[in-house]
């Protein structure tokens, strides 16, 4: 595949990945004056792809003809093997877009991302599996960001034996009571502070700037941090990160800064891909139910992802009727990490 018409629309993956998966040479951006933004972004990605891209911008997505003539005109200038992807555009552009190609039997695609296949319409039907090499710096550039900055795994790592323990123990409760007693104390104001779980099985120390976690009240191992890298409420961010990458195999990325091409810049507690599906987690592991942090993580969710996104909230205490019935009407699924059956993704 030399060359691949795109019809340019809001959801930046209908055309990110079939380009991803045939890497054509050149790719063709046809966008009306609403999705030039997107248009934009999506050059910006595939040109760090080495495909060439044109970009026919400013057209009128209501007018049939026009449209068709447009494409039409763009397919003679092109010799070599171009194809259409219909996924994007409004009705109308597919339709026209459709109609131009279908008079010629030149390919025409459609990407079936719920299914992850890749549908060839003309000049034959058949049905292939959706094989892309999608980033989650891929996916964030197509809606116009980047990532800035991300927390260092070696600082999670750490948590990692701990996890395994409060897992292994069933022991979540007991270390959720803790780290609220902390938050209580207002730990980081002493210098020294000493703070046991009810049954002992964790203790927490402050020692000037050092912090440690003890765990394992038989064998008593320990995990050791400086000021600088422990705030109470991280722990959470850490353990949705742990769970997704031991239970579920994935890669997934914890204090995650982004910035928009307009310098504008958000942060997200934990970010993962999976089925070219983006994953936005919002971790709170001491506030009571805030409805305005389930208006902010769908948010988010919409403006880097669309509706290829999935956003998550994750807390370690049970919600509220109202709090879990607001999460359902915007679509986010919540879990409560006391709970040990859930499912994070």
């Amino acid at each position: 595949m030399k060359t691949m018409f795109c019809l340019v629309s809001r959801q930046a993956m209908a055309n990110v990945l079939p380009v991803l998966m045939y890497k054509p040479k050149q790719v063709v951006l046809f966008s009306t004056k609403e999705e030039k933004k997107t248009a934009n972004n999506l050059e910006k990605l595939f040109t760090s792809k080495s495909i060439n891209v044109k970009k026919i911008e400013d057209l009128n997505a209501y007018d049939f003809i026009g449209f068709k003539n447009v494409v039409n005109k763009e397919i003679n200038d092109y010799s070599n093997e171009v194809s259409l992807n219909i996924t994007g555009g409004t009705k109308l552009m597919a339709l026209a877009a459709y109609e131009a190609f279908a008079e010629k039997n030149l390919r025409i695609i459609y990407c079936d991302t719920e299914h992850q296949n890749i549908i060839t319409l003309l000049p034959e039907y058949k049905i292939e599996k959706l094989i892309a090499n999608l980033s989650v710096n891929d996916y964030l550039i197509s809606y116009g960001y980047k990532i800035k900055e991300t927390k260092s795994t070696l600082l999670v790592d750490k948590y990692f034996p701990l996890f395994d323990f409060i897992l292994e123990k069933n022991l979540m409760n007991e270390f959720i009571l803790l780290f609220a007693e902390i938050r209580s104390k207002q730990a980081e104001d002493y210098p020294k502070i000493t703070i046991s779980s009810k049954n002992k099985n964790f203790v927490f120390y402050k020692n000037f700037d050092t912090y440690s976690i003890q765990y394992n009240n038989t064998i008593k191992k320990t995990i050791s941090f400086k000021s600088s890298e422990f705030k109470s409420g991280d722990w959470l961010e850490y353990f949705v990160f742990y769970i997704l990458k031991k239970k579920y195999n994935l890669d997934p990325l914890t204090g995650v800064k982004i910035i928009s091409d307009e310098n504008v810049e958000n942060e997200i507690d934990v970010l993962v891909l999976k089925n070219y599906m983006l994953y936005n987690y919002s971790c709170k592991s001491g506030k009571s139910d805030n409805q305005y942090d389930l208006f902010q993580l769908e948010t988010l969710t919409n403006i880097t992802s669309g509706t290829f996104g999935k956003g998550i909230f994750v807390s370690a205490k049970k919600g509220t009727k109202r709090f879990l019935e607001r999460a359902k009407e915007l679509n986010i699924k919540t879990i409560n990490v006391a709970n040990n059956n859930e499912e994070f993704i």
